[in-house]
């Protein structure tokens, strides 16, 4: 068996990558309060299949939220509650599934509405980022709006799918990244269709429908539920997708939308890799730059960025070539590196972590690049895989998936041309499409286009040297919606609301409260 990480999965999820959050369930079925229980105005559900009004019109019971104890400070003003939804939109007599959600109330007694939220992924959990709500929504978008988060369908809490046991999924991801002549694509394949029948045997039947499109009609199910006439959504990274996706398929339910760090839901998967390997190739360079510039420790050193790029190659080709084990006794392979590399560069804040990880690595102590690893997957100091993200990440991308038809020697081709063009990343993360080819679900149809015939004008955040949703992309983004507007953040690291741009924050804080688009051109430094 061989691994590679699957397209898009360089764009691990904001939450997952940046924060260690936990969990939120429901403990008690009796309402909390005056509007606890919710059923839908007939108004909210206009135009809506006839087959579905029984979801739109669902009541809802809300609860205290399952925090471990050293965040009941945290969660004390939140409440959760299930939102039933169809398990498969075209046959809606197929059985149910739910999506759970968690709440905070506005601090007013009379807010504009609700504000939907989702972290990224696939696999990111909205139940989780409420919890950290100050940090995602500012005080005047709480004030203004009641926050809702929600773990998509088969994401966690949401009758999340379950796939590999914690020893399975250490052994998934002790095996080497692929390697042209060592193993073959059938065998990438086969290990694939292995994990999925896995998480087809072990999960309930949504492992076959977690695709973005059915993910927005929850989205549209949970708007009329929480009685609003239209959408008002924050949506970081992949989460974009599933806003952009929402505004096409409801356009006119849409209202305020914010997609930060955009997402091309186009591109076929080796475009999205190799701009995906170019960013963090560039994002790293600024790093090493950044380190020689500022500190006197600089883990690679003070003889310029290209010696410092050959450094971390020379350490990547280590890993990759001889067997290095961590302190807990597993083996880190060269995707663990990257991946602990990735990880520390979704920010410059981090930046001082990637150092300190990195210097002991070419010291022989790989815990913290593990760690950083270990984080992204959702791996806790214990070896508890806390999170379902990697699982929901797979099988909700390659239901995704653009097309499946790649040859093998088009494959071949992209990965050279990826390891040309970012020499660092790119030979660890080639080769992503096998992996969908042996999925056992059969990818949706796409969408024909994302042209969203909106009244609001949506609000498209891209920051210019993104490393895992780059700034084309937003671009792109703007062109296929059509009815929406770009605000540029001049800036490295992944999306930028939360980047503390006072700049942004006011710009899009004035988008949702008010509806006030920036003008063409609005760029933040």
């Amino acid at each position: 068996m061989t691994r590679t990480p699957t397209a898009r999965s360089v764009a691990a999820t904001l939450v997952v990558a940046a924060l260690a959050l936990t969990g939120c369930s429901p403990q008690s079925t009796q309402d909390s309060g005056p509007g606890a229980t919710s059923q839908a105005d007939p108004d909210v559900t206009a135009g809506t299949d006839s087959a579905l009004a029984a979801y739109y019109t669902q009541e809802l019971s809300w609860g205290d939220c399952d925090y471990p104890q050293e965040d009941q400070d945290a969660a004390k003003n939140l409440d959760c509650a299930r939102v039933s939804v169809p398990v498969d939109y075209a046959n809606p007599d197929a059985g149910d599934t739910f999506v759970e959600v968690s709440r905070l109330s506005s601090s007013e007694n009379d807010p504009q509405g609700t504000l939907f939220l989702n972290p990224g992924g696939p696999g990111g959990s909205g139940v989780d980022m409420v919890l950290s709500a100050s940090f995602f929504a500012s005080e005047s978008v709480r004030d203004n709006y009641d926050i809702v988060g929600f773990d998509p369908r088969g994401v966690e809490r949401s009758d999340g799918i379950d796939c590999l046991t914690d020893q399975e999924m250490d052994e998934w991801r002790a095996e080497p990244a692929f390697e042209p002549g060592t193993e073959t694509l059938d065998d990438m394949r086969a290990t694939y269709a292995a994990i999925g029948a896995k998480c087809h045997e072990n999960s309930s039947p949504v492992v076959a429908h977690m695709d973005t499109q059915s993910v927005a009609k929850d989205l549209d199910v949970m708007r009329a539920v929480f009685d609003q006439p239209a959408t008002h959504y924050l949506g970081f990274s992949y989460g974009t997708e599933i806003g952009a996706t929402y505004a096409r398929l409801f356009s006119q339910r849409t209202g305020r939308v914010v997609l930060d760090g955009g997402v091309d839901p186009t591109m076929d998967e080796r475009a999205v890799t190799l701009d995906q390997a170019k960013g963090f190739e560039d994002n790293l360079r600024h790093w090493v730059q950044d380190c020689q510039d500022s500190n006197n420790r600089c883990a690679v050193g003070q003889n310029g960025v290209a010696d410092g790029m050959a450094q971390i190659q020379d350490l990547l080709a280590k890993v990759s070539e001889e067997n290095i084990t961590v302190s807990d006794g597993r083996r880190i392979t060269a995707v663990n590196a990257v991946e602990g590399i990735l990880v520390p560069l979704y920010s410059t804040a981090s930046y001082s972590q990637l150092n300190s990880a990195l210097e002991k690595a070419f010291d022989g102590d790989f815990d913290e690049l593990m760690d950083y690893s270990d984080s992204n997957h959702g791996r806790n100091s214990s070896g508890e895989y806390t999170s379902n993200v990697s699982e929901a990440f797979t099988a909700v991308n390659c239901l995704d998936t653009v097309s499946r038809e790649i040859s093998d020697q088009d494959m071949a081709r992209a990965a050279e041309t990826m390891t040309q063009e970012a020499p660092t990343f790119g030979p660890y993360l080639s080769y992503g499409d096998a992996a969908c080819q042996g999925w056992p679900d059969e990818p949706v149809e796409p969408l024909e286009s994302y042209t969203a015939d909106t009244d609001q004008t949506l609000l498209v955040v891209g920051t210019t040297h993104d490393p895992a949703t780059p700034y084309a992309w937003s671009e792109s983004l703007v062109a296929e919606l059509g009815n929406a507007r770009l605000l540029t953040h001049e800036g490295w690291g992944h999306t930028a609301y939360v980047s503390g741009n006072s700049c942004i924050k006011d710009t899009v804080d004035n988008y949702l409260v008010s509806g006030a688009v920036p003008e063409q051109g609005t760029t933040c430094g």
